[in-house]
């Protein structure tokens, strides 16, 4: 009988921790040029390959389908010869930086040469009686989508009133159920819109159905044989089926710290996302970066896929890029609210505040501008010209010879 000899696999091994967006968008960049040279593993806990978390409104909502959020197919996978374990048993829980391993809760182990990071972050909970009841959710997952979508069409109370609660509130309310927004501050997304423009946009919502209870303490969760059925805030009882934590999260370092890498509120990285490991890089939120004095960290998505870049980059040998913050503007996905918010639109010291309000049309504009260049930018209703504000700010262009027609947008401007 003929025996096969098999050449063994000599490339170097990479294995990747995490299948999210941002560990996506460095294996898209890893693998686009056709020089990639290395062994490629991707460790996932989730049973799907990556998906675009950002879109888990819409899915919420009925306006896309599951096919819509996935970002490459298992097929996809394969073709570039990447290596994906998916599922509980292949969740990372221990690096052996001496041995170069990973090893698995299912006690699966990886050895590898590099070692990319990018485990995300994990949901806040806000440490009141009542957190572990059944019915007392996130909103960061496909799987906690789906616990939504079966909760059915009763009550629903969200704790949070910014970006991702609204989100999540408003795709409720599509799906039939009566939501209620709970929120310790008196405005909705207080930390990018001001107050004219937050009460405009929690009218909208209140018209679409959604109560709000502004400027809340909750106490807890109440609950009946151990499912959640109400929450008490100060001077009032809501009942709800599902309540839906949106509170904010935090990076998810714990395999890192266990590793001794070094750690902040997130891991601490250079502008090339190296670890204090120079074999372990990290990409997206749970990165840490000190620049100009400055903590980052890295919640957004444009940021996250910038550091996906960089990493695949100076895996492929190009070193010459590095991470440069750049303020990113807030887009809220609700069907028929239109919204942009970018740098800082509370005016300070000397700034100069330009405003536009149509309040019969709902629209609301803010520009705040200092030594004729632009700091801020809020629009609400139309946002239009939202990039092209951006652009001006980013760049630091001189507005003085347009700034009469600023406010009204770039459709003003005389001709050149």
């Amino acid at each position: 009988m003929m025996s096969s000899y098999q050449k063994p696999d000599r490339r170097q091994k990479l294995v990747v921790i995490g299948n999210g967006m941002g560990s996506v968008r460095f294996l898209e960049q890893l693998f686009a040029s056709g020089q990639c040279s290395f062994q490629v593993t991707v460790l996932s806990e989730e049973a799907c390959p990556g998906y675009n978390r950002i879109q888990l409104s819409k899915l919420l909502a009925g306006s896309i389908d599951l096919e819509g959020i996935h970002l490459k197919s298992e097929s996809w996978y394969q073709q570039q010869g990447i290596a994906l374990f998916m599922g509980e048993a292949y969740k990372a829980t221990g690096i052996d930086r001496a041995l170069k391993r990973v090893v698995t809760q299912g006690g699966h182990t990886f050895d590898y040469d590099r070692l990319v990071l990018s485990t995300g972050s994990l949901p806040n909970k806000i440490p009141v009686p009542g957190v572990d009841l059944q019915g007392v959710l996130a909103f960061r997952s496909l799987n906690d989508v789906n616990l939504m979508l079966e909760a059915g069409k009763g009550q629903a109370v969200v704790i949070g009133g910014g970006l991702l609660g609204l989100e999540c509130g408003s795709g409720l309310a599509k799906r039939g159920m009566s939501v209620t927004i709970v929120d310790n501050m008196p405005i909705p997304m207080a930390r990018q819109l001001d107050h004219h423009a937050g009460n405009l946009l929690r009218e909208e919502l209140e018209r679409r159905g959604i109560a709000f209870r502004s400027s809340a303490t909750l106490k807890s969760y109440e609950g009946s044989g151990g499912r959640v059925c109400g929450v008490q805030i100060e001077g009032e009882y809501l009942p709800a089926s599902l309540v839906v934590v949106t509170a904010g999260v935090r990076p998810n370092i714990q395999l890192m710290q266990d590793a001794g890498l070094e750690c902040d509120r997130g891991v601490l990285v250079n502008e090339q996302l190296q670890t204090s490991d120079p074999d372990i890089f990290t990409v997206g939120e749970c990165a840490q970066m000190q620049l100009d004095e400055e903590s980052l960290l890295f919640g957004l998505v444009a940021p996250v896929y910038r550091h996906g870049e960089i990493v695949a980059a100076t895996l492929l040998d190009d070193h010459s890029q590095t991470f440069v913050p750049v303020p990113i503007p807030t887009n809220l996905k609700v069907d028929g609210v239109d919204l942009f918010s970018s740098g800082e639109f509370n005016s300070q010291g000397t700034d100069e505040v330009v405003t536009l309000s149509a309040q019969d049309s709902g629209i609301y504009r803010k520009l705040v501008i200092n030594n004729n260049r632009l700091k801020g930018i809020l629009l609400y209703g139309d946002v239009t010209d939202g990039l092209w504000y951006q652009e001006l700010m980013e760049s630091g262009t001189d507005i003085s010879g347009m700034r009469q027609q600023l406010i009204f947008g770039q459709r003003f401007l005389p001709a050149a």
